[in-house]
């Protein structure tokens, strides 16, 4: 019996000893994740994918309708300014060109018989009636017209046969070919796609909501795919207006690149908006907003507390607190976990 009692009497102290120190009876701290705000140099950041294209590319059309009968280049193959890229037929244009010449040389032989006209008219003198010469001169005077205007609609022709030639206006890679031999061709077909691979671009659609924080000149860095370095970039063109059929606005990033990238690679691109030397930041999920209102949940002499603060809205995961704050606030990360008065420690 006396050992029992004393049994009892060692659980007793045990528990009273653990009631001590536990102290059951009182609230105890929750752990959360905080961070203490301090200052330091921060950049807003836009991040956006685009990608590489070149800086001059043209898309090469004819300016006649005829059928493609001869193929001189295809996709991939480099090019030089001037090059054949393909034959059209020509039968209809050289019966033009055959005709205007035939009628053009009948026309010279009118004029070389008028110029005889005139020479004999003045070699008669005064033998010649007067109404003679002066009728001979008209006549010689219309000649020369008609073959002048002769000569220029052969010209015109040619010219047009040219065009059943069509080449390359640029010195590039063929990036597409759309047409196959034996095709029918028209003025709106899209032949070949030629891009001057010397000097690449990024390009990008900024969202409307951040369209006008975009300007030339901005810094970005630039990771095409499968890129372990990321390299320096600088806006180089920003579209003067948003694309109502897409809400984005269209810029071009300066890429320095030997050339070797594929034209349409994907390029993750960081946008360098704006640089403070000196700012308080916050990572976004510990700020909640209701309505117009922002806050985040402090620490204050062991209690959760709650702070408005306002902060300058980007999306990117840690954003810059302009009102609410000072260095040394200790802010809860993850405010949902707690509500304002319960008491905390920083896990």
């Amino acid at each position: 019996m006396r050992k029992r009692w004393v049994l009892v009497v060692a659980v007793l102290a045990v528990a009273a000893a653990w009631a001590g120190y536990a102290r059951p009876w009182e609230e105890k701290p929750i752990a959360v994740a905080t961070e203490t705000v301090s200052a330091g140099p921060v950049s807003q950041v836009l991040a956006v994918n685009g990608r590489v294209a070149a800086r001059h590319s043209v898309t090469v059309r004819a300016a006649v309708s005829a059928k493609a009968i001869e193929l001189h280049a295809d996709e991939g193959d480099r090019v030089k300014a001037g090059d054949l890229l393909v034959t059209l037929d020509t039968a209809l244009v050289k019966a033009q060109v055959d005709e205007a010449t035939a009628a053009l040389e009948g026309q010279r032989s009118k004029e070389r018989q008028a110029e005889v006209t005139v020479a004999r008219a003045k070699a008669l003198g005064v033998n010649s009636p007067r109404s003679a010469l002066e009728d001979a001169e008209l006549s010689l005077a219309s000649a020369v017209k008609e073959t002048q205007r002769l000569a220029a609609v052969l010209e015109q022709i040619r010219e047009q046969a040219s065009q059943y030639l069509i080449r390359a206006p640029i010195s590039g890679v063929i990036l597409t070919r759309g047409v196959d031999l034996g095709q029918l061709v028209d003025t709106q077909s899209e032949l070949f796609v030629i891009a001057d691979t010397s000097e690449l671009v990024v390009e990008a659609d900024i969202d409307e909501l951040y369209s006008s924080h975009i300007r030339e000149g901005l810094k970005a860095l630039l990771q095409p795919v499968g890129a372990s370095v990321a390299q320096e970039g600088t806006i180089t063109f920003a579209a003067p207006k948003v694309d109502p059929s897409t809400g984005g606005r269209k810029v071009k990033i300066s890429l320095d690149s030997d050339g070797s990238l594929p034209i349409g690679l994907t390029v993750n691109a960081n946008v360098i908006v704006r640089e403070f030397d000196s700012a308080l930041s916050l990572p976004r999920k510990a700020i909640i907003t209701e309505g117009t209102q922002s806050h985040v949940l402090v620490i204050s002499d062991g209690v959760a507390s709650k702070r408005e603060v306002k902060f300058a809205d980007w999306p990117a995961e840690r954003v810059i607190v302009t009102e609410g704050l000072t260095e040394g606030d200790v802010v809860i990360l993850d405010p949902g976990s707690v509500k304002p008065g319960a008491k905390v420690a920083a896990g």
